[in-house]
């Protein structure tokens, strides 16, 4: 590999030396032209006393050997800091996302080798989110399978009683739904990070869709007798419907989800200077500074007790969808204080 890009340099060399004998001949001869062009009409004079013509060939000839090879050292510095540049993009190429560039000058090359870093840098760190996406799917995606397969063959034994083969049926249906869940969370996130602008807007009246979501989550928070206290003005916004309505169902579920029993619930929607604020707060265990950090990246599950009620793709999908909609998401936790998430729409 390195012989292919010395003989790239070379070659480069060799082009850029061309390039510069031929500037220096038709410079040298312009030169020469306008010199005796003077001469002849006696705007300079020539004291010599010898041929003009010889003179000017034989100095043109020193200036221009004298050029070629001041030239010949000053583009070879350039040249072999394109030789390293060549060769660590064909290293990116490859999946190298560690190689770096430490070129000092010119300061052209300075400012391509930091950019060159910064790129490789945020590649890596693409890198790692990829593989660990792939494994926690993959983890993911495997653990409802086994627990199906497993009672599946239990049942298939038979010599079980009515109450196992109910129980077994049973979470043989929860690890079903926990599957379609999954799968449905991993399409929708995919195609909402596939778009760069939002389409199928149209006015959404918020209160209206909240408590439809509300209504939707019903079954959970009986189980858990929550109280909600909605403090919601009659607000609309031009949105992308499904997709809003995404944002709050999975804001909610969230906020069940984190919530005690006989836990309070507190839902507030209302106008803030140039934004329309939505806010839902819990009496969860809140969170710490390094939790807040991490909540929106895929398959993220600060607790681990809940994690077989979530996926962990939720707030991401929360987050793409409200950037779509031009807005901002802020959370607010203290650990043993509960969680404040604030959504900021354009109104």
């Amino acid at each position: 590999m390195n012989e292919k890009y010395s003989h790239m340099t070379a070659k480069l060399s060799l082009i850029s030396m061309c390039v510069i004998f031929f500037l220096l001949i038709v410079t040298m001869l312009l030169s020469n032209i306008i010199l005796l062009f003077l001469i002849r009409h006696g705007l300079i004079e020539d004291n010599r006393g010898g041929p003009l013509i010889p003179f000017l060939f034989q100095s043109g000839m020193v200036s221009i050997i004298t050029g070629t090879a001041l030239a010949y050292c000053i583009v070879h510095l350039p040249l072999r800091s394109i030789q390293l540049i060549i060769q660590a993009i064909h290293e990116v190429s490859e999946g190298n996302f560690h190689v770096k560039l430490h070129l000092e000058h010119p300061k052209e090359f300075q400012k391509l080798s930091q950019s060159f870093n910064q790129m490789t840098a945020e590649l890596a760190s693409i890198e790692i989110l990829r593989t660990d996406f792939i494994n926690n799917f993959s983890h993911e995606f495997k653990t409802p399978i086994v627990s199906i397969l497993g009672f599946a063959k239990l049942l298939k034994r038979g010599n079980l009683s009515y109450e196992e083969e109910q129980e077994y049926l049973d979470i043989i249906i929860e690890e079903s739904q926990r599957l379609s869940t999954l799968s449905t969370t991993v399409l929708n996130l995919s195609k909402v990070e596939s778009l760069s602008l939002l389409t199928d807007k149209g006015p959404v009246l918020l209160s209206e869709q909240i408590r439809e979501a509300v209504l939707l989550l019903e079954k959970k928070w009986d189980k858990k007798q929550i109280q909600f206290d909605f403090q919601m003005e009659e607000l609309w916004v031009t949105a992308n419907e499904s997709l809003l309505k995404q944002v709050w169902l999975n804001l909610l579920d969230n906020a069940i989800k984190f919530s005690p029993v006989n836990g309070k619930i507190l839902i507030s929607l209302s106008r803030a200077d140039h934004h329309i604020c939505f806010s839902i707060e819990d009496e969860g265990p809140g969170m710490d500074d390094t939790t807040i950090r991490c909540i929106f990246d895929k398959f993220y599950q600060g607790d681990p007790s809940h994690a077989m009620e979530g996926n962990g793709l939720g707030l991401p999908l929360v987050r793409k969808i409200i950037e779509l909609h031009k807005g901002d998401i802020i959370v607010k936790s203290y650990p043993g204080k509960g969680s404040v998430f604030s959504v900021l729409l354009p109104s």
